[in-house]
């Protein structure tokens, strides 16, 4: 693994810790880079709150500011380029001159779209897209799914005793399943919020 692989890596365990807070949106995280030094890393925490790049820029020290312009940008997520509950990103990342950027991949939502990109490029900035594509599409698998397929995404969960049946004669209710299931399952309904 070489050292980009190893941010955007940091990047994605950051942007997991925004599960289950940040629907609709996507779970982002980011980390800012000076001489091979993280000076700085946020994640996207809560719907309607800050976005990664946001709290990643924020997090650097008072006396580690002057870095910003010459450090990289690591972010999961290609940057926002539109008005929600938020600004965009990409004008944070035009603002404070950061001048490298490395994306995870692109931003799927019709609001984005490669905007964000193309508007950071615009401004000189250089990009680079793609770092670790498969893993950071994983991460948002339900998000792309919806965007893309409009559609939700979906799981599937059966359970059935040897005898093919899903439930007790009597109506009472029959654990057919184990405790690993079990947790499989409730951490299956969190991350789909259900």
């Amino acid at each position: 693994m070489n050292k980009h692989e190893t941010y955007m890596h940091r990047c994605i365990e950051l942007a997991k810790l925004g599960a289950g807070h940040v629907a609709p949106n996507p779970m982002v995280g980011a980390v800012l880079v000076h001489d091979g030094h993280i000076i700085g890393e946020g994640y996207h925490q809560q719907y309607g709150h800050a976005h990664a790049e946001v709290n990643c820029i924020n997090s650097v020290p008072l006396n580690s500011q002057c870095l910003i312009p010459n450090s990289t940008l690591y972010v999961s997520l290609e940057p926002c380029s539109h008005y929600g509950k938020t600004p965009p990103c990409s004008d944070l990342i035009i603002e404070h001159q950061i001048k490298k950027v490395v994306i995870g991949c692109y931003d799927s939502f019709a609001a984005v779209n490669g905007s964000g990109i193309e508007k950071i490029t615009a401004a000189g900035v250089h990009v680079t897209v793609d770092l670790l594509k498969e893993e950071c599409l994983e991460l948002n698998k339900r998000f792309f799914t919806f965007h893309q397929k409009k559609r939700p995404y979906i799981i599937l969960k059966w359970a059935q005793t040897k005898d093919k049946k899903i439930a007790a004669s009597s109506n009472e209710r029959l654990l057919i399943t184990n405790e690993f299931t079990n947790k499989l399952v409730h951490q299956w309904r969190s991350e789909e919020a259900a």
